[in-house]
């Protein structure tokens, strides 16, 4: 891809999640999927440690989550996340679907709070 093309569209369960100009989503990706993806591109390994997988599996086209497709996986999943789904936003050159796009050290911006334990072991012991 990044010999060819000019411009990127990511998917991820058949929905776009980003899209922009190459070199913008290559070294500054926006949606935690696409932070992922690029992760675990072995030329991108630079400590030759284990690549990093994304646990959990795609959902399919008849088990769907509420909110974001991504939240069961996401490491930076909110309540909001799994309640309402983003749209794409952004300028007509970048976009992404994503309700705290990453920042540039790869880090939610807009608001993001992590979840405290509590929180997250309450959410785990309802979908058990």
């Amino acid at each position: 891809v990044a010999e060819t093309a000019q411009r990127v569209v990511v998917m991820y369960a058949g929905q776009q999640v980003e899209t922009g100009p190459l070199p913008e989503i290559f070294d500054a990706p926006r949606h935690p999927y696409t932070q992922a993806l690029l992760a675990a591109l072995p030329e991108r390994n630079y400590d030759h440690a284990r690549l990093k997988a994304i646990p959990g599996i795609v959902p399919g086209q008849h088990d769907r989550p509420h909110g974001c497709l991504l939240s069961p996986r996401c490491e930076f999943a909110t309540e909001r996340c799994r309640r309402e789904q983003p749209a794409l936003a952004g300028p007509a050159g970048r976009q992404v679907r994503c309700h705290f796009p990453l920042d540039a050290v790869g880090r939610p911006t807009k608001g993001w709070r992590p979840e405290t334990r509590k929180a997250v072991a309450e959410r785990e012991c309802r979908t058990n």
